[in-house]
């Protein structure tokens, strides 16, 4: 598996039909790249985005109690004092390695927030070109992991988000509140690539 980046003008073309359930890099995250694996679905390719941990949400630091991260942080410096809140479930695969010396976290697969993206619209990562060191690192350790893992990933984790959300069933509580309707978003998938 390869990383991609989504075409932005792409993002925020499927975001106006389901704004609150496809990843934005809105507000203060303007920098931030739709990065992620591809999966393929019929003949769609479905982007599964990355994200960064959250503070406080995915994690904390033992003896800590501000609630904003240190101005000091970073995992390297804070390894033997990460605490995870949660763990890896259906939709949402936590990627960390856990050693004598603490928790490196470096990383989560979006798998209920994943989307279908014409050819046109990605672009495949360089990690070996990519100019910041700690990105690269970063980058680095998350496809090792995605390969290392992909197995447990397509059939734990994508399948069944992309079975239970084509099949509405909208009782499970992550496809009701936090998946797209990949149907639609297909169709919207196809008029995209009819008009461009």
């Amino acid at each position: 598996m390869e990383l991609y980046e989504v075409n932005q003008a792409y993002i925020s073309y499927l975001r106006s039909f389901e704004p609150s359930k496809i990843l934005s890099n809105a507000g203060d995250k303007g920098n931030r790249k739709f990065i992620g694996i591809i999966m393929k679905k019929g003949k769609y390719n479905y982007v599964v985005p990355l994200s960064s941990p959250k503070f406080n949400k995915d994690y904390n630091i033992n003896g800590y109690v501000g609630d904003t991260l240190p101005r000091d942080f970073s995992f390297k410096n804070y390894l033997n004092r990460i605490n995870l809140l949660k763990d890896t479930t259906e939709p949402v695969v936590y990627m960390y390695s856990r050693g004598t010396g603490g928790i490196d976290f470096f990383g989560k697969i979006q798998c209920n927030n994943m989307i279908p993206v014409p050819d046109s619209e990605l672009i495949k990562i360089d990690v070996n070109a990519e100019p910041d060191q700690d990105y690269k690192a970063l980058l680095q350790k998350q496809i090792n992991y995605i390969r290392k893992n992909e197995d447990e990933i397509i059939k734990k984790h994508i399948n069944p988000v992309y079975n239970n959300r084509i099949n509405n069933r909208m009782s499970i509580g992550y496809i009701r509140a936090a998946t797209p309707d990949f149907a639609y978003l297909e169709e919207k998938c196809d008029e995209w690539i009819e008009t461009h």
